[in-house]
Protein backbone atom coordinates (compact mmCIF):
# COMPACT_ATOMS: atom_id res chain seq x y z
CA UNK A 1 0.00 0.00 0.00
CA UNK A 2 1.38 3.05 -0.82
CA UNK A 3 2.11 5.70 2.04
CA UNK A 4 -0.78 8.27 0.76
CA UNK A 5 -2.91 5.76 0.89
CA UNK A 6 -1.89 4.89 4.54
CA UNK A 7 -2.10 8.40 5.30
CA UNK A 8 -5.94 8.77 3.89
CA UNK A 9 -7.17 5.66 5.94
CA UNK A 10 -5.11 7.29 8.84
CA UNK A 11 -7.11 10.52 8.30
CA UNK A 12 -10.52 9.06 7.33
CA UNK A 13 -10.44 7.18 10.71
CA UNK A 14 -9.20 10.71 13.08
CA UNK A 15 -12.02 12.43 11.42
CA UNK A 16 -14.39 9.64 11.55
CA UNK A 17 -16.42 12.17 13.27
CA UNK A 18 -16.99 14.95 10.88
CA UNK A 19 -17.09 12.47 8.24
CA UNK A 20 -20.51 10.54 9.36
CA UNK A 21 -21.90 13.41 10.10
CA UNK A 22 -21.17 15.31 6.30
CA UNK A 23 -22.01 11.81 4.88
CA UNK A 24 -25.14 11.38 6.72
CA UNK A 25 -25.99 15.18 4.97
CA UNK A 26 -24.75 13.49 1.37
CA UNK A 27 -26.82 11.33 2.14
CA UNK A 28 -30.38 13.21 2.97
CA UNK A 29 -29.64 14.78 -0.49
CA UNK A 30 -29.18 11.58 -2.80
CA UNK A 31 -32.29 9.91 -0.82
CA UNK A 32 -34.50 12.61 -1.42
CA UNK A 33 -33.19 13.04 -5.44
CA UNK A 34 -33.45 9.19 -5.66
CA UNK A 35 -36.99 9.16 -3.81
CA UNK A 36 -38.86 11.99 -5.93
CA UNK A 37 -37.09 11.10 -9.29
CA UNK A 38 -38.14 7.34 -9.27
CA UNK A 39 -41.40 8.68 -7.94
CA UNK A 40 -41.43 10.85 -10.73
CA UNK A 41 -40.37 8.58 -13.45
CA UNK A 42 -43.00 5.43 -11.87
CA UNK A 43 -46.13 8.06 -11.86
CA UNK A 44 -45.20 9.61 -15.70
CA UNK A 45 -44.95 6.20 -16.74
CA UNK A 46 -48.09 5.27 -15.74
CA UNK A 47 -50.24 8.04 -16.54
CA UNK A 48 -48.82 7.87 -20.19
CA UNK A 49 -49.39 4.28 -20.56
CA UNK A 50 -52.60 4.34 -18.63
CA UNK A 51 -53.93 7.35 -20.88
CA UNK A 52 -52.76 5.45 -23.84
CA UNK A 53 -53.93 2.51 -23.48
CA UNK A 54 -57.79 3.34 -22.25
CA UNK A 55 -58.05 5.82 -24.74
CA UNK A 56 -58.50 9.23 -22.11
CA UNK A 57 -59.81 12.16 -24.08
CA UNK A 58 -58.73 15.47 -25.28
CA UNK A 59 -61.35 17.95 -25.24
CA UNK A 60 -64.44 17.72 -22.45
CA UNK A 61 -67.53 19.53 -22.41
CA UNK A 62 -70.56 19.41 -20.03
CA UNK A 63 -74.04 20.97 -21.72
CA UNK A 64 -77.49 20.92 -20.37
CA UNK A 65 -79.28 19.18 -23.05
CA UNK A 66 -78.34 18.18 -26.99
CA UNK A 67 -80.05 16.14 -29.61
CA UNK A 68 -78.06 13.53 -30.71
CA UNK A 69 -78.26 14.75 -34.19
CA UNK A 70 -75.45 17.89 -32.86
CA UNK A 71 -73.16 14.96 -32.76
CA UNK A 72 -72.66 15.09 -37.06
CA UNK A 73 -71.69 18.80 -36.19
CA UNK A 74 -69.00 17.70 -34.05
CA UNK A 75 -67.67 15.38 -35.98
CA UNK A 76 -67.39 18.34 -39.29
CA UNK A 77 -64.78 19.78 -37.03
CA UNK A 78 -61.12 20.00 -38.82
CA UNK A 79 -58.82 17.68 -36.54
CA UNK A 80 -61.70 15.56 -34.25
CA UNK A 81 -60.98 12.10 -34.35
CA UNK A 82 -63.67 10.55 -32.17
CA UNK A 83 -66.45 11.58 -30.74
CA UNK A 84 -68.06 10.21 -26.97
CA UNK A 85 -71.49 11.48 -26.17
CA UNK A 86 -72.71 10.31 -22.58
CA UNK A 87 -75.42 11.43 -20.35
CA UNK A 88 -73.96 12.33 -16.95
CA UNK A 89 -75.62 13.46 -13.89
CA UNK A 90 -75.50 12.99 -10.25
CA UNK A 91 -77.89 11.13 -7.36
CA UNK A 92 -77.98 10.54 -3.92
CA UNK A 93 -77.37 7.24 -3.35
CA UNK A 94 -78.13 5.19 0.58
CA UNK A 95 -74.93 3.22 1.14
CA UNK A 96 -75.00 0.54 3.80
CA UNK A 97 -73.48 1.56 6.80
CA UNK A 98 -73.37 5.29 5.74
CA UNK A 99 -75.75 7.54 7.88
CA UNK A 100 -75.43 10.58 5.87
CA UNK A 101 -76.45 10.71 2.00
CA UNK A 102 -73.83 9.84 -0.82
CA UNK A 103 -73.50 11.63 -3.73
CA UNK A 104 -72.89 9.22 -7.30
CA UNK A 105 -72.22 10.43 -10.39
CA UNK A 106 -73.75 8.13 -12.52
CA UNK A 107 -72.50 8.33 -16.21
CA UNK A 108 -74.01 6.76 -19.04
CA UNK A 109 -72.17 3.31 -21.10
CA UNK A 110 -73.19 1.62 -23.89
CA UNK A 111 -74.94 -1.87 -23.00
CA UNK A 112 -72.16 -3.99 -25.21
CA UNK A 113 -68.99 -3.63 -24.31
CA UNK A 114 -66.64 -2.13 -27.09
CA UNK A 115 -63.60 0.40 -27.31
CA UNK A 116 -64.34 3.54 -26.11
CA UNK A 117 -62.88 7.15 -25.22
CA UNK A 118 -62.55 7.09 -21.62
CA UNK A 119 -62.55 3.04 -21.40
CA UNK A 120 -62.84 1.41 -18.04
CA UNK A 121 -60.61 -1.08 -16.57
CA UNK A 122 -62.34 -3.52 -14.83
CA UNK A 123 -60.45 -4.97 -11.41
CA UNK A 124 -63.57 -7.41 -10.29
CA UNK A 125 -67.12 -8.46 -11.32
CA UNK A 126 -68.05 -8.03 -15.16
CA UNK A 127 -69.67 -5.81 -17.64
CA UNK A 128 -73.55 -4.37 -17.40
CA UNK A 129 -75.88 -7.14 -19.39
CA UNK A 130 -78.29 -5.39 -22.26
CA UNK A 131 -81.51 -4.83 -20.94
CA UNK A 132 -80.68 -5.29 -17.56
CA UNK A 133 -81.60 -1.79 -16.11
CA UNK A 134 -80.43 -1.92 -12.47
CA UNK A 135 -76.87 -3.31 -12.54
CA UNK A 136 -74.00 -1.00 -12.59
CA UNK A 137 -69.88 -0.96 -12.27
CA UNK A 138 -68.30 1.11 -8.96
CA UNK A 139 -65.40 2.83 -8.86
CA UNK A 140 -62.93 0.84 -6.92
CA UNK A 141 -62.06 3.58 -4.82
CA UNK A 142 -65.78 4.35 -3.60
CA UNK A 143 -66.34 0.27 -3.33
CA UNK A 144 -63.22 0.06 -0.61
CA UNK A 145 -63.96 3.14 1.32
CA UNK A 146 -67.63 1.70 1.88
CA UNK A 147 -67.10 -1.77 2.05
CA UNK A 148 -69.00 -2.79 -1.02
CA UNK A 149 -68.80 -6.07 -3.10
CA UNK A 150 -70.01 -7.41 -6.22
CA UNK A 151 -73.60 -8.48 -5.65
CA UNK A 152 -74.25 -5.38 -2.96
CA UNK A 153 -77.15 -3.23 -3.46
CA UNK A 154 -77.39 0.55 -3.49
CA UNK A 155 -80.57 2.41 -3.57
CA UNK A 156 -80.34 5.57 -5.19
CA UNK A 157 -82.71 8.77 -5.96
CA UNK A 158 -82.27 8.80 -9.57
CA UNK A 159 -84.33 12.19 -11.11
CA UNK A 160 -86.79 11.92 -7.91
CA UNK A 161 -87.41 8.44 -8.25
CA UNK A 162 -86.35 5.80 -5.76
CA UNK A 163 -84.15 3.14 -7.86
CA UNK A 164 -82.65 -0.12 -6.34
CA UNK A 165 -78.74 -0.57 -8.32
CA UNK A 166 -76.89 -3.92 -8.46
CA UNK A 167 -73.30 -3.60 -8.30
CA UNK A 168 -72.44 -6.03 -11.01
CA UNK A 169 -68.31 -5.14 -11.23
CA UNK A 170 -65.72 -2.80 -9.80
CA UNK A 171 -64.04 -0.14 -12.30
CA UNK A 172 -61.35 2.32 -13.06
CA UNK A 173 -61.41 5.14 -15.39
CA UNK A 174 -58.49 7.51 -16.86
CA UNK A 175 -61.21 10.42 -15.90
CA UNK A 176 -61.17 9.69 -12.27
CA UNK A 177 -57.51 9.16 -11.65
CA UNK A 178 -58.11 11.42 -8.91
CA UNK A 179 -61.40 10.78 -8.11
CA UNK A 180 -62.93 13.93 -6.33
CA UNK A 181 -65.68 16.34 -7.24
CA UNK A 182 -65.49 19.67 -8.04
CA UNK A 183 -65.10 22.27 -5.02
CA UNK A 184 -63.47 19.57 -3.09
CA UNK A 185 -59.71 19.98 -2.31
CA UNK A 186 -59.06 16.04 -1.09
CA UNK A 187 -60.61 12.78 -2.44
CA UNK A 188 -64.00 11.85 -0.16
CA UNK A 189 -64.25 8.31 -1.48
CA UNK A 190 -66.96 7.38 1.19
CA UNK A 191 -69.44 10.52 0.19
CA UNK A 192 -68.44 10.41 -3.40
CA UNK A 193 -68.27 7.97 -5.95
CA UNK A 194 -68.45 7.65 -9.80
CA UNK A 195 -71.25 4.72 -10.70
CA UNK A 196 -71.23 3.07 -14.58
CA UNK A 197 -74.86 2.68 -15.86
CA UNK A 198 -76.57 1.44 -19.00
CA UNK A 199 -76.50 4.90 -21.56
CA UNK A 200 -80.74 3.99 -22.40
CA UNK A 201 -81.65 3.46 -18.66
CA UNK A 202 -79.56 6.49 -17.66
CA UNK A 203 -80.89 8.17 -20.72
CA UNK A 204 -84.75 7.40 -19.36
CA UNK A 205 -84.44 8.34 -15.94
CA UNK A 206 -83.23 12.13 -17.30
CA UNK A 207 -85.59 12.30 -19.94
CA UNK A 208 -82.74 12.43 -22.35
CA UNK A 209 -83.52 9.66 -24.91
CA UNK A 210 -81.86 10.75 -27.95
CA UNK A 211 -80.33 13.32 -26.86
CA UNK A 212 -76.48 13.61 -24.40
CA UNK A 213 -75.51 16.54 -21.92
CA UNK A 214 -71.82 15.10 -22.04
CA UNK A 215 -69.55 15.10 -24.64
CA UNK A 216 -65.75 13.77 -24.99
CA UNK A 217 -63.24 14.05 -28.18
CA UNK A 218 -60.22 12.24 -28.83
CA UNK A 219 -58.05 14.49 -31.54
CA UNK A 220 -55.86 13.91 -34.72
CA UNK A 221 -51.99 14.25 -34.29
CA UNK A 222 -50.98 17.59 -34.49
CA UNK A 223 -54.30 19.64 -34.44
CA UNK A 224 -55.40 22.88 -32.78
CA UNK A 225 -56.67 22.18 -29.60
CA UNK A 226 -57.80 25.75 -28.98
CA UNK A 227 -59.56 26.15 -32.25
CA UNK A 228 -61.54 23.01 -31.77
CA UNK A 229 -62.76 24.09 -28.39
CA UNK A 230 -63.51 27.23 -29.72
CA UNK A 231 -65.80 26.01 -32.74
CA UNK A 232 -67.13 23.08 -30.37
CA UNK A 233 -67.99 25.90 -27.86
CA UNK A 234 -69.93 27.44 -31.15
CA UNK A 235 -71.36 24.67 -31.87
CA UNK A 236 -72.77 23.63 -28.55
CA UNK A 237 -73.83 26.96 -27.23
CA UNK A 238 -77.70 26.80 -28.42
CA UNK A 239 -77.85 24.16 -25.89
CA UNK A 240 -76.92 25.50 -22.74
CA UNK A 241 -73.14 24.65 -22.85
CA UNK A 242 -70.83 25.99 -19.85
CA UNK A 243 -67.91 26.23 -21.97
CA UNK A 244 -65.25 23.28 -23.44
CA UNK A 245 -62.02 22.74 -22.02
CA UNK A 246 -58.92 20.59 -22.64
CA UNK A 247 -57.03 17.99 -21.07
CA UNK A 248 -54.90 20.09 -19.43
CA UNK A 249 -57.89 21.38 -17.76
CA UNK A 250 -59.72 18.47 -16.67
CA UNK A 251 -59.81 18.39 -12.79
CA UNK A 252 -58.48 14.60 -12.07
CA UNK A 253 -55.56 15.20 -14.73
CA UNK A 254 -54.88 18.44 -13.81
CA UNK A 255 -54.39 17.39 -9.96
CA UNK A 256 -52.41 13.89 -11.21
CA UNK A 257 -49.88 16.71 -13.51
CA UNK A 258 -49.47 19.15 -10.97
CA UNK A 259 -48.14 16.44 -8.36
CA UNK A 260 -45.90 14.78 -11.48
CA UNK A 261 -44.58 18.39 -11.91
CA UNK A 262 -44.11 18.94 -8.73
CA UNK A 263 -41.96 16.07 -8.20
CA UNK A 264 -40.12 16.96 -10.60
CA UNK A 265 -38.86 20.49 -9.52
CA UNK A 266 -38.24 18.87 -5.61
CA UNK A 267 -35.84 16.13 -7.19
CA UNK A 268 -33.81 19.53 -8.37
CA UNK A 269 -34.79 21.64 -5.28
CA UNK A 270 -34.32 19.75 -2.40
CA UNK A 271 -31.38 17.68 -2.86
CA UNK A 272 -29.37 21.06 -3.95
CA UNK A 273 -30.02 22.31 -0.27
CA UNK A 274 -28.42 19.58 0.83
CA UNK A 275 -25.68 19.04 -1.16
CA UNK A 276 -24.69 22.51 -0.58
CA UNK A 277 -24.77 21.80 2.96
CA UNK A 278 -22.74 19.26 2.47
CA UNK A 279 -20.19 20.76 -0.17
CA UNK A 280 -20.38 23.89 2.80
CA UNK A 281 -19.10 21.46 5.33
CA UNK A 282 -16.87 19.61 3.35
CA UNK A 283 -15.28 22.85 2.78
CA UNK A 284 -14.75 23.93 6.31
CA UNK A 285 -13.58 20.22 6.53
CA UNK A 286 -11.25 20.09 4.19
CA UNK A 287 -9.51 23.54 4.73
CA UNK A 288 -8.77 22.32 8.61
CA UNK A 289 -7.69 19.48 7.24
CA UNK A 290 -4.97 21.17 4.73
CA UNK A 291 -4.08 23.73 7.51
CA UNK A 292 -3.74 21.12 10.39
CA UNK A 293 -0.98 19.53 7.84
CA UNK A 294 1.33 21.81 6.55
CA UNK A 295 4.35 20.67 7.49
CA UNK A 296 3.20 16.88 6.61
CA UNK A 297 2.44 18.46 3.23
CA UNK A 298 6.38 19.94 2.97
CA UNK A 299 7.63 16.68 4.03
CA UNK A 300 6.06 14.80 1.77
CA UNK A 301 7.17 17.71 -1.16
CA UNK A 302 10.25 16.76 0.17
CA UNK A 303 10.58 13.39 -0.24
CA UNK A 304 9.32 14.11 -4.28
CA UNK A 305 6.16 13.72 -4.23
CA UNK A 306 4.31 16.18 -6.67
CA UNK A 307 1.62 18.98 -6.37
CA UNK A 308 -1.01 16.80 -8.69
CA UNK A 309 -0.16 13.28 -6.10
CA UNK A 310 -0.95 15.06 -3.04
CA UNK A 311 -3.71 17.19 -4.44
CA UNK A 312 -5.37 13.73 -5.79
CA UNK A 313 -4.40 12.51 -1.82
CA UNK A 314 -6.70 15.09 -0.53
CA UNK A 315 -9.67 14.23 -3.32
CA UNK A 316 -9.74 10.67 -2.42
CA UNK A 317 -10.71 11.92 1.00
CA UNK A 318 -13.42 13.85 -0.38
CA UNK A 319 -14.70 11.77 -2.95
CA UNK A 320 -14.77 9.04 -0.24
CA UNK A 321 -17.03 10.98 2.54
CA UNK A 322 -19.16 11.53 -1.12
CA UNK A 323 -18.98 7.53 -1.84
CA UNK A 324 -20.31 6.78 1.61
CA UNK A 325 -23.38 9.32 1.31
CA UNK A 326 -24.09 8.16 -1.76
CA UNK A 327 -24.47 4.33 -1.09
CA UNK A 328 -26.20 5.33 2.07
CA UNK A 329 -28.46 7.52 -0.02
CA UNK A 330 -29.52 5.64 -2.75
CA UNK A 331 -30.35 2.46 -0.52
CA UNK A 332 -32.48 4.98 1.49
CA UNK A 333 -33.73 6.70 -1.22
CA UNK A 334 -34.94 3.29 -2.85
CA UNK A 335 -36.99 2.81 0.58
CA UNK A 336 -38.22 5.44 0.71
CA UNK A 337 -39.27 5.77 -2.90
CA UNK A 338 -40.91 2.68 -2.85
CA UNK A 339 -43.02 3.53 0.74
CA UNK A 340 -44.13 7.09 -0.93
CA UNK A 341 -44.96 4.70 -4.11
CA UNK A 342 -47.68 3.11 -2.19
CA UNK A 343 -49.14 6.08 -0.69
CA UNK A 344 -50.06 7.27 -4.13
CA UNK A 345 -51.78 4.59 -4.83
CA UNK A 346 -54.17 5.60 -1.69
CA UNK A 347 -54.66 8.41 -3.79
CA UNK A 348 -54.58 7.98 -7.25
CA UNK A 349 -56.27 5.18 -8.77
CA UNK A 350 -53.98 3.37 -11.90
CA UNK A 351 -54.84 -0.23 -13.20
CA UNK A 352 -50.97 -0.98 -12.35
CA UNK A 353 -48.49 1.86 -10.42
CA UNK A 354 -45.43 -0.06 -10.06
CA UNK A 355 -42.38 1.85 -8.34
CA UNK A 356 -39.64 1.90 -11.16
CA UNK A 357 -36.38 3.33 -10.50
CA UNK A 358 -34.19 3.27 -13.78
CA UNK A 359 -30.27 2.50 -12.57
CA UNK A 360 -29.03 4.32 -15.63
CA UNK A 361 -31.07 7.50 -15.04
CA UNK A 362 -30.39 7.50 -11.08
CA UNK A 363 -26.73 6.68 -12.00
CA UNK A 364 -26.86 9.16 -14.62
CA UNK A 365 -28.55 11.99 -12.46
CA UNK A 366 -26.91 10.94 -9.36
CA UNK A 367 -23.70 12.42 -10.79
CA UNK A 368 -25.17 15.46 -11.67
CA UNK A 369 -26.30 15.77 -7.96
CA UNK A 370 -22.85 14.60 -6.74
CA UNK A 371 -21.40 17.10 -9.12
CA UNK A 372 -22.27 20.13 -6.77
CA UNK A 373 -19.93 19.01 -4.33
CA UNK A 374 -17.00 19.84 -6.48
Amino acid sequence: MKALDRKLFRDLYHFRGQLLAIALVVACGIATFVAMQSNYESLKLSQTSYYDRYRFAQVFAQLKRAPDSAIGQIQTIPGVAQVQTRVVADATLDVPGQLEPVTGRLISIPAQQTPMLNDLYLSQGRYIEAGRRDEVLVSVAFAKANGLQLGDRLGAIINGRWQQLRIVGLALSPEYVYEIRAGDFIPDNRRFGVLWMDRKALGTAFEMDGAFNDVALSLLPGSNAEAIVFRLDQILKPYGAFGAYGREDQISNRFLSDEIAQLQAHARIVPAIFLGIGAFLLNILLSRLIATQRDQIAVLKAFGYSNRAIGGHFLKFVLAIASIGALLGTSAGLWLGSGMTQLYGQFYQFPVLRYSASPATILGRSRLVLAQLF
